[in-house]
Formats: structure tokens, sequence, C-alpha cells
């Protein structure tokens, strides 16, 4: 059975991979097999909550939103960990709790020989 998470992530890859090649979702469920019926009923549950998000340019490498931040938020964001859960297409699964930025940071770092 396919729960939402799997739609969901099966809808951003069609729209990363697939879209801009324009295949059709059809097509991409079916090389996925993935069925197509599912996956409408999927979409037509949820596409009310979906929000297309654009994102322009992006902060230079010496920006940081610690550094904007009033010093009472930076005690705030010491305080939130971070939780990781990766599941990649070869079968490795990476779980990592209790983060900090900083270790959140030596994580994708790590992670990069993956790739």
């Amino acid at each position: 059975m396919y729960s939402s998470n799997d739609f969901e992530r099966l809808f951003i890859r069609y729209k990363a991979e697939a879209l801009p090649s324009g295949e059709s979702i059809l097509s991409f469920c079916n090389r996925n097999k993935v069925p197509y019926n599912l996956f409408e009923k999927w979409y037509k549950d949820t596409r009310h909550r979906l929000v297309p998000v654009q994102v322009d340019g992006r902060p230079s490498a010496e920006q940081s939103v610690m550094e904007e931040a009033p010093p009472e938020q930076k005690v705030m964001a010491d305080s939130v960990r971070i939780m990781v859960d990766i599941r990649m297409s070869n079968g490795i699964h990476i779980q990592q709790g209790n983060l900090d930025f900083e270790g959140l940071k030596r994580l994708v770092g790590n992670l990069e020989v993956l790739c």
C-alpha cells in the first residue's frame, strides 16, 4: 500500500525529472510501477494542500540568519534539536536525531561522499 508520503515524493520526482522533458504523469507512474488511479485519487484529495514555492536568489555565504537574529532568538535557536531521516533509492537509510545546527552541517558534509 502506498502512503501519502510515497505519492508526495513521486510527485516531486515527476516535477523534477519528467515534467521538464514533457513526459505525462501517466507514463511516469507506469514507468515507476505505481498505479495511476491511486496516484490520481491522492492528487485530487490533496492538491489544495500543495503550495508551489519559488525562491528568488539565495543569501551569500557571508550572510547568516543567526547574525541577524536578536539575542533572545539566538538562545532559542541554540535549544532547537533536529531529526533527520533519509532514505536513498539505492537502499541506504540514514536516521539521526538530537542534532544541533553544527551536527547537521557535519552530517551533510559526511553525506557528500555518498553522492
